[in-house]
């Protein structure tokens, strides 16, 4: 696939098929978006292009805090798997939001990106406060030459699929198995191994704490999981906590803790990747150690369980 970032990296290719959006978390709704634009391409002779911003518009207009479902490095690997020729990720600053819609379509689409037909969302909207549209983009497409074509939304049992409501799912719900189904993957978090306290062992139940590679990313509700663990080049299963640990008292901060099963070798230093399968349960509290550490044990069962029938074991980003 062909990467661009910048606009000092931008070349014109006027037989691209085009579509321009954020893409975070590439669900359900975004991939038909890319399969319509896949196919186009593969049928005009054209060249699948997607234009997508960095940092996310709400961060620096809002001045907000967003958490994102994928690495703009993410997003590229799982948009080449499903065939994408072209990603162009252009720097979203103040200036930039600053240009009117006219403008946008004119110099950066026409001029620098090139293409001869865009698809879009029903809703799509772009330029200085958002005013363009997809009649504005119809309009234009008129005067300069370029096919518009316009998605409808992507429904799962009259729910609208959007990477805001993927989010909320996660964050509020915990509810992994519904994320993946959406996203047509396992939600995935990679960090690094540091020592903890040792608690987990003491337990039975040895954890890897991890530091976040990419703190921006979506971390699922407070809860215990039964996770994919890619590992020193193996995928092996296992149960995550994230949380508070209340059991134990003197302790601090959210804590991501993962226990991998039948492993047993000090990873200190590396890098891990987990994907998320299934919510077990919440966090709670507990009256003793082994009211906690029979809890595990439980949690241990059911999570070979879930791994057992999962379809997602062992399926890897992309």
């Amino acid at each position: 696939m062909i990467f661009e970032r910048g606009l000092d990296d931008l070349t014109c290719r006027p037989e691209s098929i085009l579509t321009v959006g954020i893409f975070d978390g590439v669900h359900l709704g975004h991939r038909m978006i890319i399969a319509d634009l896949v196919e186009r391409a593969k049928d005009m002779g054209g060249l699948s292009t997607l234009v997508t911003f960095d940092p996310h518009p709400r961060e620096v207009l809002l001045q907000q805090h967003l958490s994102k479902l994928t690495t703009i490095e993410e997003r590229a690997a799982i948009l080449s798997s499903l065939g994408l020729a072209r990603m162009v990720v252009l720097p979203f600053t103040e200036k930039f939001s600053t240009l009117e819609a006219e403008d946008f379509v004119l110099e950066l689409l026409v001029k620098r990106t090139g293409l001869q037909t865009i698809i879009v969302g029903h809703d799509h909207r772009f330029g200085k406060g958002r005013k363009g549209d997809v009649d504005l983009l119809a309009a234009l497409g008129r005067q300069h030459n370029f096919d518009v074509e316009v998605i409808r939304p992507y429904k799962i049992n009259d729910l609208v699929i959007s990477s805001r409501k993927v989010r909320s799912i996660l964050q509020e719900d915990g509810d992994v198995s519904l994320a993946a189904k959406l996203m047509a993957r396992p939600h995935s978090l990679t960090g690094r191994v540091v020592r903890g306290d040792g608690r987990g062992r003491e337990l039975g139940y040895p954890t890897a704490n991890l530091i976040l590679q990419e703190p921006k990313k979506v971390v699922p509700a407070h809860g215990i999981y039964v996770v994919n663990v890619e590992v020193s080049g193996a995928c092996l299963g296992g149960m995550m906590s994230i949380g508070t640990r209340p059991a134990i008292k003197d302790s601090r901060g959210v804590h991501l803790e993962v226990h991998l099963f039948d492993f047993d070798r000090l990873i200190y230093g590396e890098e891990i990747t987990v994907h998320f399968l299934e919510r077990i349960r919440a966090e709670r509290n507990f009256a003793s150690m082994e009211g906690l550490q029979a809890a595990m044990q439980q949690d241990e069962v059911i999570s070979r369980k879930v791994l057992e029938q999962s379809e997602w074991h062992r399926v890897t980003l992309g």
